[in-house]
């Protein structure tokens, strides 16, 4: 049984395997079959583009579902709207499921502003309890591009690129995912 994620970038990518573990751990304590989790870049194509890709991959053999993962911000309204978008380029195929994230899929990060700020070394004080409802004019991306800029001892860059390697994804986050945005993307300049 294989499920497909199509995502934006390296953020979401690098969730991957923190969905796994937590979709194994799920099917394990309901005595169901582990899943396998297969990552694609493709949200936010065009709807031909798109349908085709949801229709490619449903088409594959064990392939039970696809599951799209974008960011609210800045291209729609609110999570329903996107997730609107999404089935409806999508051909609204009954095993496509839409998935958004209120601004920002970092903002799912927020709860571990406290181990980021201590590993780029910036004493910051979170910016709010609820990570869903962070400040839309100040999204989550753009808060830990200013947390990395302030780093010490030297600026360090935090990038949200749109495209990655699978490879790159996997090595940057393996345990947390505070760990993706500890290490550099492969383009940046050491």
């Amino acid at each position: 049984m294989t499920i497909v994620l199509l995502v934006e970038g390296d953020t979401e990518r690098a969730l991957k395997d923190h969905l796994k573990a937590f979709l194994d751990q799920r099917a394990d304590a309901e005595g169901k079959p582990r899943v396998r989790l297969e990552t694609r870049p493709e949200v936010g194509h065009t709807k031909g583009r798109f349908r085709n890709r949801v229709r490619l991959e449903l088409d594959k053999p064990g392939v039970t579902a696809v599951v799209a993962l974008i960011d609210v911000f800045p291209n729609y309204a609110d999570a329903s709207a996107a997730k609107a978008d999404l089935a409806e380029k999508a051909g609204n195929a009954a095993d496509f499921h839409a998935h958004a994230a209120q601004y920002d899929v970092e903002a799912w990060l927020l709860p571990f502003w406290g181990d980021i700020c201590r590993r780029v070394g910036v004493t910051q004080s979170a910016p709010g309890n609820n990570p869903e409802q962070v400040d839309q004019n100040t999204p989550p991306a753009y808060r830990l591009k200013e947390l990395y800029r302030l780093a010490k001892p030297k600026p360090r860059k935090y990038v949200k690129q749109p495209r990655c390697t699978p490879s790159c994804a996997t090595r940057t986050c393996r345990r947390s995912p505070v760990n993706a945005l500890n290490s550099r993307p492969p383009s940046t300049p050491s």
